[in-house]
């Protein structure tokens, strides 16, 4: 009996490891080249800790595949100029079982409209939420002050959050979530994700998603070849892009996105602030060079934040001149100059791109100092003002409103992203009208003021637009490449 019974327990715990084992070999495995700083939606402001919170929390409205905002935990019933009603899908719930309340609501939208919150002034048009979860309408209806060109946009970044497990979360820990994933296990080497088979709206085709952190771009290729990552989007260098398309195992998809590579400024430096230092350094960078030589021709020379696909991309802006000879004479009338010191992420791309752009700036004059760190201190720095000068990346932008995120007097952290800490009248008035403007027409022209006065006046010196590159082995089904690089696609993809 005692060895019946030792046969019985190894044989389940066999059993066990093999269903466990063959969940993980079903699960997608994607690469990050650097972890995210949080999942937790009210915090993350990197584009990957944005996205997978993405899969973990549920937005009442999502951004689609034609980078318009469509219904995702709820479905929109009613919509007039100052108010919006929605129904929710039935039998929400939170990854613990407890259903979403109207408690739950009220706590994500008094979160989102906090002065400290950096969606503040996105939702400071809201006037009142009312919701009423108990009755068999599960409405949500929520009134506007004024009108909102970017509402149902905006609505897309505010998740759900569950209101009575907020309180006592330690330091860094992410509340959880009524998306279609759950979280298993975050450490810095590695997410894990768990389906949600209970889900009220979507049920993901794949037990699970393992983010893998990779840092090294030669480790990641080898990964990627060897069949140990099924997919990287964004994630790869241009030089490591046609190893990936030799492989008789992969698909490498190569398309425009909504990515924008830029030097960021900080304009509270007293050198910086000037704008002829600002136009030297425009002058100076050979933009064209870096995009030909060193990026593969995997990139198209940037006008604005905004990309070529977007509607509101103006065309008839003029990619910088490269002219070092201008860059000299400008520097004249301005006198000797401090050293500057010049950051960059450690991401090998980033650090050899950087070199090009300083070797550049001190071939006509300034002198310049590069620092590279990784990830998490990179991006602090930025966050804290702690720079001068930096390389940086607008990712997944869709809506023109961007510009007043990005460059509105009122957004300069901590709570806004006018990381440069730039203010400039007219293009605060400009962007506060495209907010409220909702003919489109005008809502155009309007925006092409914008990056026009933003470009005249550099207070970031836009480089390219780097195309996307994602990688996805042949046995994963179903993958289409978003547009905006979002992580939604794996709700929908198969790994048989």
């Amino acid at each position: 009996m005692k060895y019946a019974l030792v046969f019985l327990s190894v044989l389940f715990t066999l059993t066990a490891c093999t269903r466990n084992r063959g969940n993980e070999d079903h699960a997608i495995v994607v690469a990050l080249s650097a972890p995210p700083s949080t999942l937790d939606p009210r915090f993350a402001t990197d584009a990957t800790g944005t996205r997978i919170a993405g899969l973990l929390y549920s937005s009442l409205v999502r951004i689609g595949p034609e980078l318009k905002p469509v219904p995702e935990a709820a479905e929109i019933i009613e919509a007039t100029p100052l108010s919006y009603k929605f129904k929710l899908k039935p039998n929400l719930s939170f990854s613990n079982g407890r259903a979403v309340d109207d408690s739950d609501i009220q706590a994500s939208f008094a979160f989102a409209r906090d002065p400290k919150s950096r969606y503040s002034t996105s939702f400071s048009v809201i006037k009142d939420v009312h919701s009423s979860l108990q009755t068999p309408a599960r409405e949500i209806t929520i009134t506007l002050s004024k009108p909102s060109a970017t509402f149902l946009s905006d609505l897309s970044s505010l998740k759900i959050l569950p209101a009575k497990e907020l309180n006592g979360l330690a330091q860094g820990e992410a509340p959880i979530g009524s998306g279609p994933f759950t979280l298993v296990k975050k450490d810095a080497n590695e997410i894990e994700l768990k389906a949600r088979v209970d889900h009220a709206y979507l049920k993901p085709k794949v037990p699970g998603v393992i983010f893998k952190i990779v840092r090294d771009d030669n480790t990641r290729l080898m990964k990627m070849q060897k069949g140990e990552i099924d997919l990287a989007q964004a994630e790869f260098p241009p030089s490591k892009v046609p190893q990936l398309e030799s492989s008789e195992k992969l698909v490498v998809h190569k398309y425009p996105g909504l990515a924008m590579s830029y030097l960021l400024l900080n304009l509270k430096d007293p050198v910086l602030k000037t704008l002829k230092v600002r136009q030297a350094m425009a002058f100076a960078i050979n933009r064209e060079a870096i995009v030909k030589h060193k990026m593969e021709g995997l990139a198209t020379l940037a006008t604005s934040v905004l990309t070529p696909i977007n509607p509101f991309f103006d065309k008839a802006l003029t990619p910088l001149e490269y002219s070092p000879n201008k860059a000299k004479d400008l520097l004249k009338d301005v006198g000797p100059l401090p050293e500057l010191t010049f950051k960059t992420s450690s991401v090998p791309t980033a650090v050899e791109n950087g070199r090009l752009i300083v070797s550049d700036l001190q071939a006509v004059g300034f002198k310049i100092k590069l620092q590279s760190y990784e990830w998490g201190t990179f991006y602090g720095d930025i966050q804290n003002g702690r720079f001068q000068l930096a390389t940086m990346r607008w990712v997944g932008s869709v809506d023109p409103d961007l510009y007043r995120q990005a460059f509105h007097s009122r957004e300069v952290p901590p709570t806004g992203r006018n990381r440069g800490s730039y203010s400039n009248p007219r293009v605060d008035a400009l962007t506060d009208e495209g907010m409220q403007t909702l003919d489109l027409a005008k809502r155009i022209h309007i925006y092409s003021l914008v990056q026009k006065a933003v470009l005249d006046d550099l207070p970031i010196v836009p480089l390219w637009y780097d195309h996307e590159v994602a990688v996805v082995n042949k046995r994963v089904k179903n993958y289409e490449p978003p547009r905006d690089g979002s992580f939604w696609i794996l709700t929908q993809v198969e790994k048989p």
